[in-house]
This record gives structure tokens, C-alpha cells and sequence, in this order.
């Protein structure tokens, strides 16, 4: 039975466990209901025919996301259980899952209803046991409840989990800070690529943090994620005070 915690109005998530590489690092599904009632489900769990109730209740299933190359094992199910709902997913995933359907890929900055704002990051990647990867993924903002929607650019493991998966927390870098791992930071090459996109992530207005695994930072995460990319990149993320000028006039 799928579980569904409200975070903040018209937010939701719910989570399970999920093992990789023998670790738990637990997985988690988001949900946001946009002004029309519409529902936009990102990185779908397995869904079964008595969850659509329990979501339906909510809205209308419209959209369903994979938001980067790896968070796509229970989009096909997803899709059969909604099938008149808009696939997205991200540059690279169709070639990878030729038999999932995507009506759209997230290639460019976007927004669902001007509430729900996407923003795909580039030069990302990550050593994996089948090399280094890229994972273009695309991170959200829910802008309502001031809140950045993660999937694997951050994780954050706390005491919450199993002691080994803390261990392997610690030696990666990524316990109880919000912050990518190691992995991330070996594998991400084009560091001014990834500059450049997370300066774009912090020009949002947003105090909570939803990773896809690990705990959610509830206050101050824009702080703890600036820190944690100052540590990927070896450099501040200050704001260019140039940069700023334009922002803020262009807003």
C-alpha cells in the first residue's frame, strides 16, 4: 500500500526501501498537485491498481518523470497504470530503455503552471560499477513551498539508516551533510559545466530540500547545498555580484 506523507501543501512523497550495491539507501517518489488538479508524479515506485485510489483522491495522474538516466526501473508499470499521463524523461534515457514510451524530454529549463519549475544540470556524472556515467538529470523547484526536489545530485544519510549504510556514508563523504558523493566528485570532469548549472539551482528561492535518498534537510538547505558543491567543485559559490545584478533585475 503506497504510503504518502504531505511535506507542504499540494506536496507529497513517499518512500520505500532500496537497496544498491548491498547498502540501504532507500528511494523515495514525489508527488505535486498543480493549480488545475493535475498530478505530476516524479521517479515513480512500483504502483499497484489499489494505489490509484489513494492518488486519484489527490488529482489527476498527468505526468510521470524520470528525472535522470538511472530512476527509471518502475516508469513502464507507472505508465500502464496511467497510460493517458505524459511521459518525460531525460536526454540519453529513451536510447537506454527503448521500450518505455516519452512524449517529452527534459532538455531545456521548464515549468509545469508556473509552480513546478525544472532545470536539467550539465557535466554531472558519476563512477558506477559499469564506469563513469552521465546522469543528466533535472532537478525541480517547487516554488509554492519553496522547496528543491533532488534525485541523485545530493543525498543526505543520517543516523536514520542501517549502520552500514552510515559506514559507507562516512568513507563517501555524504553522512549527515546534504552533499554529493565522492563518486560524483571524481566523476564530474567538466567542473565549470557543473558551476555553472548549480549556480542557476541556487538562484531559487528555497529552504527545504527533497533528496531521492536520504533524509529531507526541512530549513537552511540552501546553505548546506551551496557547501556541499563548494566541496565538489573546490571553489566558492558565492554570487558574482555582476551575475546577481542581472538576476535580480531580470526578475
Amino acid at each position: 500500500m503506497l504510503f504518502l506523507a504531505e511535506i507542504a501543501p499540494n506536496l507529497w512523497t513517499a518512500a520505500q526501501s532500496r537497496r544498491f550495491l548491498g547498502l540501504e539507501v532507500g528511494c523515495r517518489m514525489i508527488v505535486v498537485r498543480l493549480p488545475n488538479d493535475d498530478l505530476v508524479l516524479i521517479s515513480p515506485l512500483p504502483l499497484k491498481s489499489g494505489d490509484r485510489a489513494r492518488l486519484e483522491a489527490l488529482g489527476n495522474v498527468a505526468h510521470l518523470i524520470a528525472p535522470n538516466r538511472f530512476h527509471h526501473l518502475h516508469f513502464g508499470p507507472a505508465q500502464a497504470l496511467y497510460p493517458k499521463a505524459q511521459a518525460w524523461g531525460v536526454e540519453g534515457l529513451s536510447q537506454k530503455r527503448p521500450d518505455l514510451r516519452f512524449d517529452h524530454t527534459l532538455d531545456q529549463p521548464g515549468h509545469f503552471e508556473n509552480v513546478l519549475h525544472y532545470l536539467p544540470l550539465k557535466g554531472f556524472a558519476s563512477i558506477t560499477p559499469r564506469g563513469i556515467q552521465n546522469l543528466n538529470e533535472s532537478v525541480f523547484w517547487h516554488q509554492p513551498s519553496q522547496t528543491l526536489i533532488l534525485t541523485d545530485i545530493a543525498f543526505n544519510f543520517d543516523e536514520t539508516f542501517p549502520f552500514t549504510s552510515r559506514l559507507a556514508a562516512q568513507v563517501l563523504g555524504s553522512y549527515q551533510t546534504l552533499r554529493p558523493t565522492r563518486l560524483e566528485k571524481w566523476g564530474s570532469f567538466d567542473k565549470d559545466a557543473v558551476e555553472q548549472s548549480i549556480r542557476q539551482v541556487l538562484h531559487w528561492d528555497f529552504d527545504r530540500v527533497i533528496p531521492g535518498h536520504g533524509s529531507i534537510v526541512e530549513s537552511d538547505a540552501k546553505a548546506e547545498l551551496q557547501a556541499g558543491y563548494e566541496w565538489l567543485l573546490g571553489r566558492s559559490l558565492d554570487p558574482h555580484p555582476t551575475l546577481a545584478a542581472l538576476y535580480n533585475t531580470a526578475r
